[in-house]
């Protein structure tokens, strides 16, 4: 694996799950920057200052239709279905799968994210993630440096500074998601018994709230699960519910009365219609301009995984009602 000089994406490659490779261009040519775990071990290593085409084509990857120099795949940004040999040079594994190419752009390395198509793929798609990595992460990371700057060239920068946490923040909450939904199931296991009163009062208060209130019923079960995991889900839905419905919105979650079991987490604000509600948990599906549409994915998951169920309706006040359905009590 390549010796890293430069920690600016190792992050976004050492945890992406697939194989991964940075590069930026020299007169036009890819150069290799740095490769995750997943790529040594797909593929075989390679080094930092390898020409990336070089790298190709000694592991015999390949474009399928063969129609553009190999080059040429590294300049913009597409997906390209791509065949690896029969292994015969430095032990490559053969087989066939889908490469996401995300150029360089200013300072910015480009990335090559292979997906397996030999494996079921899970919902989030390598398309989402390769958004998330050229799109999501980079708009408050420019955001960042921007105000590092400005923050550097006055004699108090704490207005400044207070950005580039903020920005720095929402990068780890984007990370954070991307993991839990490219994992998948294996991530999160029941590990005790769960107070959801308890653990909703906790989420409530690590979420930006404004002028929102919080009120959770007394009745509310106990469970056995992940707690990290039901917290992380109680935050979604708080900041859903901040983000759509307002910075005065007031949030109830209480107990689902009926034979099913369960709780749930409502709003007063302008609701969903009736005929967007099934697309809600869609990975990237969001109506809010700075959303990453991945809130209400976690959630979903995160339910499926403890065996919930989990729909939207309308609230009694005529906004969001998310329901968690199947909970048995601890």
């Amino acid at each position: 694996m390549i010796e890293e000089n430069d920690c600016r994406n190792s992050v976004s490659i050492h945890r992406y799950p697939g194989p991964v490779c940075s590069y930026h261009l020299e007169d036009g040519e890819p150069i290799v920057e740095q490769t995750n775990d997943t790529f040594d071990a797909a593929f075989g290593p390679a080094s930092s200052g390898e020409q990336l085409t070089a790298v190709f084509e000694e592991y015999n990857i390949k474009p399928v239709d063969g129609a553009q120099p190999l080059s040429a795949l590294f300049r913009t940004d597409h997906q390209q279905s791509v065949r690896v040999g029969d292994g015969t040079n430095r032990g490559s594994a053969p087989g066939q799968y889908l490469a996401q190419i995300i150029s360089p752009e200013g300072d910015d390395p480009g990335h090559v994210l292979f997906a397996d198509t030999a494996e079921e793929h899970n919902e989030f798609g390598i398309d989402r993630v390769a958004s998330v990595i050229s799109h999501d992460l980079r708009n408050p990371l420019d955001v960042a440096k921007a105000r590092l700057r400005a923050g550097r060239e006055m004699d108090n920068g704490g207005e400044h500074l207070e950005h580039v946490e903020q920005a720095h923040d929402r990068m780890e909450r984007i990370i954070q998601d991307v993991l839990t939904l490219a994992q998948g199931e294996e991530v999160i296991e029941p590990q005790g018994t769960v107070d959801l009163g308890e653990v909703a009062e906790d989420a409530w208060a690590t979420v930006e709230t404004n002028g929102a209130s919080l009120r959770v019923a007394d009745s509310l079960p106990s469970t056995v699960a992940d707690r990290d995991r039901v917290k992380r889900l109680f935050e979604n839905l708080f900041r859903n519910a901040v983000e759509h419905a307002g910075d005065d919105v007031e949030i109830t979650v209480g107990r689902v009365d009926d034979r099913t079991g369960g709780f749930y987490v409502a709003d007063d604000g302008p609701g969903i219609p009736a005929d967007r509600r099934s697309e809600v948990f869609d990975p990237g599906y969001s109506s809010h301009d700075h959303g990453t549409g991945l809130g209400l994915a976690i959630v979903r998951r995160i339910a499926d995984v403890h065996g919930w169920s989990v729909s939207v309706t309308e609230s009694a006040d005529g906004g969001a009602r998310f329901e968690m359905c199947n909970v048995e009590p601890a």
